[in-house]
C-alpha cells in the first residue's frame, strides 16, 4: 500500500484559511480521506471553522407553550423558529415535553 505525502502545515493552513477550502475538498486535491485531513489540520494547530449549522437556542418555556397550549403544529412552530420540523420535535423529547394525543378527525 502506497502511503500518503505528508502536506505542509502552511499548505494546509493556506487551503483552509486563506482559500477556505472545505476538509472534503482539501481530500479531494491530496487523494486522502477527510478524516486524514482533520487529523492533519489538528496536528498542525489549525483552528476548526464552526459548522455551517449553529445551534438555536429554543426557550423550553415557549416551546411548551406553543405546542401544548396553543396546541400550534409542529410545521407552525418550526416556521416561528426558521427550523426544521425534525428539530423542534428532537427539541421537545429533549426537553420532556409530552406527545400530545391524536386530534379527533372532522
Amino acid at each position: 500500500m502506497q502511503s500518503l505525502p505528508r502536506v505542509p502545515c502552511a499548505q494546509l493552513r493556506c487551503w483552509y484559511e486563506d482559500e477556505q477550502l472545505g476538509v472534503a475538498r482539501i481530500a479531494e486535491r491530496v487523494g486522502c480521506s477527510p478524516a486524514t485531513i482533520s487529523n492533519w489540520l489538528r496536528r498542525c494547530a489549525i483552528p476548526a471553522r464552526q459548522g455551517r449549522f449553529q445551534p438555536l437556542a429554543i426557550d423550553h418555556g415557549e416551546l411548551r407553550r406553543l405546542y401544548l397550549d396553543e396546541t400550534l403544529p409542529l410545521a407552525e412552530i418550526a416556521a416561528a423558529f426558521g427550523v426544521s420540523v425534525s428539530t423542534i420535535n428532537n427539541r421537545r423529547r429533549a426537553y420532556n415535553i409530552p406527545k400530545r394525543g391524536l386530534r379527533p378527525r372532522r
